[in-house]
């Protein structure tokens, strides 16, 4: 067997999360970011919000069976075409409550687990660059009491940008560029701001603020090992995404547990 060696370069595929409150300018956050990204779009509008001037896909959402249905057929017939180079799925956080079964029980949670990350792996399979659309439950959360869903924590795994939508006291609209990460030796800039100015570790840092907490609750005593040990036992719990290990571990030798202070 020849390995064979991916070469990164402008041409990679991005893959983009841009999420906020209701009204926050969202999609027309996403539509401004093609323009200004030369991509050609087509959205998949769950919420039936999107009142850019987008080209959107007429889809039924009639029940959770059709959606599912629906939408991997369509991202089935968009990878095959050349008109559009990017998906925009517009609604992420809507989808995951219209993918929830009729099954008994916590079967129906399992249904929705199984559908979307069946439409994740078509959508990172189209060969298109990914749009995902968000309310601003999207952003990772993990504390004692509150752990986002894998799915959310999934989709900001696969990302790499990820942009928070904001209305400011005088109901401007704007951004923050929460992560951006590119091929070494780019020079992008988005809105301004350059990747040496984006702190793309805040999701990391909390995660391990609360790896530390743990600890601490258990009487533990903090360190680069103790909070390794911590994280290889949250992930095999499934509390923490296993995509995730990597960076965290990197965050941890490099950061931990003096900068969580």
């Amino acid at each position: 067997m020849v390995l064979k060696f991916k070469k990164r370069g402008a041409s990679d595929l991005k893959k983009v999360m841009v999420y906020g409150q209701d009204g926050s300018g969202k999609s027309t956050f996403a539509e401004n970011y093609c323009r200004e990204n030369n991509l050609s779009p087509v959205v998949i509008d769950v919420d039936d919000t999107n009142y850019t001037n987008l080209p959107i896909l007429e889809l039924n959402f009639r029940n959770d069976v059709r959606t599912f249905n629906e939408i991997l057929n369509a991202v089935g017939e968009i990878s095959k075409t050349d008109d559009f180079d990017t998906i925009i799925l517009d609604g992420v956080t809507s989808l995951l409550e219209m993918l929830v079964s009729n099954a008994k029980g916590l079967a129906k949670y399992s249904d929705r687990a199984t559908r979307f990350q069946k439409i994740l792996q078509a959508l990172l399979s189209s060969g298109k660059n990914l749009i995902f659309i968000g309310q601003i439950d999207m952003e990772v959360i993990f504390t004692e009491e509150v752990q986002s869903s894998k799915m959310v924590i999934k989709v900001n795994s696969i990302v790499n940008e990820k942009y928070l939508c904001e209305v400011d006291d005088q109901g401007n609209f704007t951004h923050k560029v929460k992560k951006f990460r590119t091929f070494e030796g780019d020079t992008t800039t988005v809105g301004g701001v350059t990747p040496e100015d984006i702190d793309d570790e805040i999701s990391l840092k909390s995660i391990c603020q609360n790896i530390k907490s743990s600890l601490e609750s258990e009487g533990k005593l903090v360190t680069k090992s103790t909070m390794k040990t911590k994280l290889v036992r949250l992930i095999k719990a499934g509390e923490i995404q296993e995509e995730m290990r990597p960076e965290l571990m990197r965050f941890i030798m490099n950061h931990c547990p003096d900068e969580l202070e």
